[in-house]
């Protein structure tokens, strides 16, 4: 794929993401920060994960995550010490993804739901991932 067209994909997937994500709050209303999710620190050192979808034989799904995890310390420390059991985790529940669900217009919501429960369930143990942003997503 040229350079200059994945860019602009990139850039139209992070449009579109934000502009949802604005849409979905301002709806709701002003979200409260509790003095706890304030300290809850995010993890992004997990890189780009690249897998085939389930079904997509010439297709690649890339996705780049944040995990906010509490309690702030132990939280941290805990998901940095099984960095490789969560990025398994990921790619397990990424390659399981269908064409049919990446095409869904919330597929961005409903994979951040899905990667929070993966990690809480089969990853964590002392701590709890909060929430999940979707730094990245694109399909090629």
């Amino acid at each position: 794929m040229h350079a200059g067209l994945k860019l602009a994909l990139r850039i139209l997937v992070s449009t579109f993401l934000l502009t949802h994500a604005v849409l979905i709050t301002g709806c709701a209303g002003p979200i409260s920060l509790e003095s706890s999710d304030k300290e809850c620190p995010l993890y992004s050192n997990l890189g780009s994960i690249r897998v085939n979808p389930s079904g997509a034989k010439n297709q690649h799904l890339h996705v780049e995550v944040a995990i906010k995890v509490c309690p702030a310390e132990e939280g941290l420390a805990e998901i940095k010490r099984k960095k490789i059991e969560l990025k398994h985790s990921m790619i397990s529940l990424l390659s399981s993804q269908t064409e049919e669900e990446l095409e869904d217009p919330l597929r961005a919501e409903k994979l951040r739901k899905q990667i929070r429960e993966t990690v809480n369930e089969q990853v964590l143990r002392k701590s709890e991932a909060v929430d999940v942003l979707l730094t990245s997503m694109w399909l090629e």
